[in-house]
């Protein structure tokens, strides 16, 4: 009797025992599977989201367009009706080719032809980029000649694909060119002289000698160039 009753305990302990982790694990999965909804893009995202070729990258993104303004922001892969991250550049954009239109922009002072598209709901991935100073959307040009005449000297050392100090590095070298750098450490390239850039009317805000760690502009050593007369021709 003793026995019975005592495999009745264990029995009974044992059940309670299954009973809790089932009631732990109902818990878990319950709390993933919320986590996992949560994830999910809801109707929006799904319908905005888009495959873009992202100019500073070099890389195919997943991003969102908020009516129809020009600039787009981040969206998760699975928002994308494909795997963006996969896609080539030429892949990248929406392949319907009644849909598409040329476009250039001026990447490291050369005007390269992208093929963008007339679709309002995807108009933004028609740019340029970013500008590293100011993170400003880069608009594109409609035909080389007009980006051709928006070429600097000095844009032949802005790659993105380079670090900003090797950017720099090859900037100062240059007698015709000086470097800005912002706050946040992003820098780049323009035409300038040892008193400061060439356009001050675009770039008012970078001025030798910053110590507030605002835009800072920057020019190389050329003193020897500087110092030297220039030739005569009489």
């Amino acid at each position: 009797m003793k026995f019975n009753y005592l495999i009745f305990i264990i029995l009974g302990i044992f059940g309670i025992l299954v009973i809790f982790r089932i009631f732990i694990f109902s818990k878990v999965f319950s709390k993933n599977i919320e986590s996992f909804k949560d994830n999910k893009c809801n109707n929006f995202f799904s319908k905005n989201s888009f495959c873009q070729f992202n100019k500073d990258s070099n890389k195919c993104d997943c991003r969102l367009q908020k009516d129809d303004i020009k600039y787009s922001f981040n969206s998760p892969e699975t928002c994308c009706t494909q795997n963006c991250e996969l896609l080539n550049e030429e892949e990248c954009i929406f392949n319907d080719k009644s849909k598409k239109v040329p476009y250039y922009c001026n990447i490291g002072g050369e005007c390269r032809e992208f093929q963008g598209t007339i679709i309002n709901s995807h108009i933004s991935a028609n740019n340029c980029g970013t500008d590293p100073l100011n993170n400003q959307l880069l608009l594109p040009y409609a035909s080389k000649e007009e980006c051709m005449q928006s070429v600097d000297v000095c844009d032949k050392y802005n790659i993105s694909s380079r670090t900003i100090s090797v950017n720099k590095n090859e900037c100062l070298k240059d007698v015709n060119c000086g470097f800005c750098t912002n706050d946040t450490g992003s820098g780049k390239c323009i035409s300038g002289t040892i008193s400061g850039p060439s356009d001050l009317q675009k770039y008012y805000y970078c001025t030798p000698y910053q110590t507030n760690g605002k835009n800072n502009y920057e020019y190389g050593d050329h003193a020897d160039y500087l110092l030297t007369p220039a030739p005569k021709y009489w």
